[in-house]
């Protein structure tokens, strides 16, 4: 049993139903504030909030804490989206994941300003710091800096949603599907195939300048997903150092991916640091299917002795594709002296490598307040 509680006229009813037992609290609609007051009517123990169906400007940020399951209608019934209420140039997330523990947002929208001219570096969801995440059938759309970014010590899974251009020529062609940033630490030991990662899967990105882009520490696993028609730069991206961030991309795990369609860029990937594996993939329609190279920060310098801190390194490739052939990395001339074969990348399996549970443990997992 749960102790129900509905809003009736903008004021939450609660009845209690049983010790111990799960809350649930209907919003009395999809505003920011009745979000919000009904989130903030769960305990410590956290619960599940009902968001109805409607569509409403989204004027501030819901602020999620640990423990809760924000739960809309479906992504085609329950909206909420940036207008005119809103600062034209705010970087402010529609819902925020601040830290805590097993939270969920499932079954809504968010979309941004959809003016052509809007310049915010904005994000749908952003997620810091949280344990065992999860955003799941959502439609995610028009951000300029990310659909969904994640940053800090923050592990879990963004599955079955779509994002669809989340992109912006007026900020030098940047938007993203889902950003990655580590803790801006170097971990002493990753375990390749460990469950502490962002995971990304059965996902569609339609439109974006990156499906996922990465920096400062970040570790990501990108897999079962379809990229189509991403715009003016690789498809899957992975930084080295700078660009604004002190340590570079530090793991990444990108397999069994449908990437294709184009609208520009040459390349499916571009890896510029860190270490990870990359297989299985299938690539269709660009000229070249992989870029292994120092990262392009003007602000450092590339020319020094290897190893250059955060570069490509520890790198596995194999088993990919680009228009049904053998797709092999290509090394950029700037690049040869620092990266080599048998040195740094390999284009071989990984010994020992066993992906991390597919489907991610956290979708089939039965949470009392689902």
């Amino acid at each position: 049993m749960r102790i129900a509680v509905q809003a009736v006229s903008g004021i939450m009813l609660a009845t209690a139903v049983a010790k111990g037992q799960t809350m649930e609290v209907k919003a009395a609609s999809c505003s920011v504030p009745d979000i919000q007051q009904a989130v903030d009517q769960l305990g410590k123990e956290g619960g599940v909030v009902r968001v109805p169906e409607g569509k409403a400007e989204a004027v501030g940020t819901v602020e999620i804490p640990g423990k809760v399951t924000l739960r809309g209608a479906g992504a085609k019934k329950t909206v909420l989206f940036r207008g005119g209420k809103t600062k034209p140039h705010s970087n402010q997330p529609i819902i925020r994941i601040n830290k805590g523990e097993d939270s969920r947002v499932t079954r809504l929208s968010l979309v941004g300003f959809r003016e052509p001219k809007n310049a915010a570096w904005d994000s749908g969801l952003f997620v810091r710091d949280a344990r065992d995440f999860r955003i799941d059938r959502c439609q995610i759309e028009r951000f300029g800096m990310g659909g969904v970014y994640v940053t800090g010590e923050s592990r879990g899974v963004i599955d079955h949603c779509l994002f669809v251009d989340n992109f912006k020529k007026t900020i030098n062609n940047v938007g993203y599907g889902v950003v990655v940033y580590g803790p801006g630490t170097w971990r002493k030991k990753v375990v390749p195939g460990s469950k502490n990662a962002v995971f990304i899967e059965d996902c569609e990105i339609r439109g974006a300048r990156h499906a996922v882009a990465s920096n400062s520490g970040a570790f990501y696993v990108f897999r079962h997903n379809h990229v189509i028609g991403n715009d003016n730069s690789q498809a899957i991206d992975a930084h080295g150092p700078g660009y604004g961030s002190k340590r570079g991309t530090q793991w990444i795990e990108v397999y069994r991916n449908l990437i294709e369609k184009p609208v520009g860029g040459s390349m499916a990937m571009c890896l510029r640091g860190g270490g990870g594996v990359i297989f299985d993939n299938e690539i269709r329609d660009y000229k070249g299917a992989i870029s292994v190279t120092l990262d392009f920060d003007a602000k450092l310098d590339w020319t020094r002795p290897y190893p250059i801190p955060d570069q490509i390194r520890k790198l596995y490739l194999w088993d990919n594709t680009l228009d049904g052939k053998p797709a092999k990395p290509t090394i950029s001339t700037r690049s040869a002296k620092h990266i080599k074969r048998k040195r740094d990348y390999f284009l071989t399996e990984l010994r020992g490598y066993r992906p991390y549970t597919y489907p991610h443990p956290l979708t089939r997992k039965k949470r009392k307040r689902d």
